[in-house]
């Protein structure tokens, strides 16, 4: 922690200046931490009044904005979903023989989500109240009052390996904005461009956003993801199936954990996890595009392939 280690050099390190780095996030072995993978899905559209324009996919629209805010983010490996017909075109072409083959996308390489992110469109509404009249200039409505718009988005995080919900939450965000400003029932005002933003709908999406990104980040780290697993032990050395594309450095020292009994539910059946002891810890020697090379710390014998690395 270099953060910690500077203020301990000029005696500036106190409970206070810990708890400080720690919320700002900025310590470089955060930074260093290996990359929870993340999928945004389209977002299912339940709003029930019109839309402003009918022609508006704002189920896909929002799960683009949050997608693009997450990579934004540098916190995940996000991995696409709505466009994975395009990918698996693209690799359907490499084997086709049409494509040079060592440009060739190749199959089998692709990234699993650790987590998906499934979302509802709930409320995306614009109503003018109050102060008559306003310009109505190229289809788009300048002034006329109070502009009250809603948007509000329930979200999920599920854990692909369980299908269990790991958290939710309600997004809701209202904007409004006196006479003079930029109205969004139009056609001419295209969803997520430059001028929907300048109305108080977009003004209260990007809001909205900005919550929806808050509250993954949060929930992702709280929830304990990423962890790997050990491919393979030789002698001192153990293999682990994530490397760069999981954002593993070299020199970084991971537990790890052999899993014991399985426990499950009594009540519902669900299967909670399962018993876990620490076995020793690994120090990352050498890291290849899917898998790490590690030194094992301490005794060696007590690792087995399958153990959990956190």
């Amino acid at each position: 922690m270099k953060t910690i280690a500077i203020l301990a050099r000029f005696g500036l390190l106190t409970v206070g200046s810990i708890a400080v780095v720690l919320a700002i996030g900025g310590l470089d072995d955060a930074a260093a931490q290996a990359k929870t993978r993340i999928a945004v899905t389209a977002f299912e559209n339940k709003v029930k009044t019109p839309l402003p324009d009918s022609s508006w996919k704002i189920g896909e629209g929002l799960a683009e904005m949050l997608t693009t805010e997450l990579v934004k983010t540098g916190q995940f490996i996000v991995v696409e979903r709505q466009g994975l017909s395009d990918v698996v075109g693209e690799q359907a072409l490499g084997q086709s023989g049409l494509v040079r083959g060592e440009t060739a996308a190749r199959p089998g390489q692709m990234l699993g989500a650790q987590i998906v992110v499934r979302g509802a469109v709930t409320e995306f509404t614009e109503q003018a109240s109050g102060g008559g009249g306003g310009v109505q200039a190229r289809n788009v409505q300048i002034g006329g009052g109070v502009q009250n718009a809603h948007v509000a988005i329930d979200l999920r995080l599920i854990d692909t390996s369980s299908g269990q919900v790991l958290a939710s939450h309600n997004v809701s965000r209202a904007v409004p904005s006196a006479g003079g400003g930029f109205g969004a029932r139009s056609g001419s005002v295209a969803f997520g461009g430059d001028v929907f933003f300048q109305t108080p709908l977009g003004q209260a999406t990007r809001a909205a956003m900005q919550d929806a990104v808050q509250f993954v980040r949060t929930t992702s780290v709280r929830t304990g993801a990423p962890s790997f697993s050990i491919v393979k032990v030789d002698g001192p050395v153990a293999y682990i199936n994530a490397g760069a594309n999981a954002n593993v450095r070299v020199g970084q020292v991971f537990q790890v954990y052999a899993r014991g009994e399985e426990l499950v539910d009594p009540d519902t059946g669900l299967k909670l996890g399962s018993s876990e002891r620490v076995v020793g810890s690994i120090q990352v020697t050498e890291v290849q595009d899917q898998f790490s090379v590690a030194a094992i710390q301490g005794a060696t014998g007590a690792m087995k392939r399958g153990d959990r690395v956190r």
